[in-house]
């Protein structure tokens, strides 16, 4: 990659979480942390998957966790989370183990994040990102 954007503050490995609800606070609640979203913004995902689906799995084991920037983004951010075990969306088969979540102010802000995720899921890293221990692990995994 180019551009490094994931760094020890965004990124959290074999995090629990029993459910989706749980995994989405986990990563969306990093950029709440870091001031790129306000509290709002995690709830508004949380209420846009329940009423639209799970339109944030965008392929097999891999979540997007985002929404609109007028729910609570605040600057452009992402995180990255792995779960321990991986959690099932409601209408969704696919078993999530990877979510990055991301917050932008405008539609083009956050374009980096988005060729990111899909070299992630066309080189077929899911999988590999899911199995990684340590932070030095993953950034050696996805500079390779």
């Amino acid at each position: 990659m180019d551009k490094l954007i994931l760094t020890e503050k965004n990124v959290k490995l074999k995090v629990e979480a029993s459910t989706w609800e749980e995994a989405v606070r986990a990563g969306a609640g990093m950029l709440v942390e870091q001031g790129c979203a306000k509290e709002s913004y995690v709830d508004a995902i949380i209420s846009s998957v329940k009423e639209f689906g799970p339109y944030i799995v965008i392929a097999d084991g891999i979540a997007i966790p985002h929404t609109r920037p007028e729910k609570g983004a605040l600057k452009i951010g992402c995180s990255l989370i792995t779960l321990k075990e991986p959690v099932h969306f409601e209408g969704d088969e696919s078993a999530v183990k990877v979510l990055i979540c991301f917050s932008a102010v405008d539609n083009a802000s956050h374009l980096d994040v988005l060729r990111m995720i899909m070299e992630f899921i066309n080189e077929g890293m899911i999988d590999e990102i899911a199995k990684v221990d340590t932070y030095d692990e993953l950034i050696k995994l996805i500079n390779k």
